[in-house]
């Protein structure tokens, strides 16, 4: 098992001008060539349903935390005249460096400026409910440790809970291939019902593979930042506006990665058991 240890970010301006920042245990940068704000909002917000979430409350996991994009985005959509009038967050990380480098860095994005008071009180408290000038709340709680070891914990302490949106944003899988395992996202799948979305900014074929096997069904949405299309998957073929049809098989076979590095041999066998007898594939043939 790969051990996990504390993260540092940096401001970093790229070359087209926007500002992010870098992971600098790997020399990532965070969000792409997009930057922070504009990821969180078309892909997480937009792409993931959520602007069109028609029901009053809804629980989003918040996994890779970082440095608050999701968390402000979020913020942000409550800032909005949704039907959604309430948020069950439950944000996923080591530590909370990432705040503290928005906030120190709050200069160069306004969405943190908007938001400062609640981060200052997130980097000093775990969990509390945040009520919002229009009078919609946000109940917040933080997930401290290595996800490998945190991923149950809410669900140990409330069996019924379930998520509406996973928003899966740790550094990538080429960095951090543990966190994009089979063995995961099947114990994510523990959170989902049929209107469950996860989004995420990762296009690759060995991650529509982990998940296809763990029981989620798997499409593509609006590119993060890249050429290629971001995932999204969800608990029923019905949330997918574009699910992989029958042909990512071929790909799967021809990927020159179909695996996570971090994939046991035991999870690849298992992995192509279940890829092959996925009713989204079978469907589709």
């Amino acid at each position: 098992m790969q051990k996990s240890h504390g993260n540092d970010y940096q401001l970093e301006i790229l070359d087209n001008g926007v500002v992010s920042f870098r992971h600098q245990q790997t020399g990532e940068i965070l969000h792409g060539s997009v930057g922070p704000e504009k990821e969180a909002e078309q892909l997480y917000i937009q792409a993931s349903g959520l602007v069109h979430w028609p029901h009053s409350v809804a629980t989003v996991f918040d996994i890779g935390m970082g440095c608050g994009a999701q968390l402000l985005a979020l913020l942000d959509f409550l800032s909005s005249d949704s039907p959604c009038n309430q948020l069950d967050i439950f944000s996923f990380d080591l530590e909370k460096n990432g705040l503290k480098a928005a906030l120190e860095a709050q200069a160069h994005f306004a969405s943190v400026r908007r938001h400062c008071d609640f981060l200052a009180r997130a980097c000093q408290e775990n969990h509390f409910t945040w009520t919002m000038s229009n009078g919609k709340s946000l109940r917040w709680t933080f997930v401290e440790g290595d996800f490998l070891q945190t991923i149950l914990a809410p669900k140990i302490a409330n069996p019924e809970l379930k998520a509406d949106f996973i928003f899966y944003d740790f550094f990538s899988p080429a960095s951090h291939p543990w966190l994009w395992t089979h063995d995961l996202f099947s114990k994510l799948f523990q959170y989902a019902v049929p209107q469950t979305r996860l989004v995420t900014y990762s296009s690759a074929t060995c991650v529509k593979a982990a998940l296809a096997a763990a029981g989620w069904y798997v499409g593509t949405t609006i590119p993060s930042g890249k050429k290629a299309h971001s995932i999204l998957a969800a608990g029923s073929l019905a949330r997918l506006e574009n699910p992989l049809n029958s042909s990512f098989l071929g790909t799967f076979e021809r990927s020159h990665k179909p695996f996570c590095e971090a994939e046991s041999e035991s999870s690849k066998r298992t992995i192509r058991e279940q890829l092959a007898e996925h009713p989204q594939f079978k469907s589709n043939q």
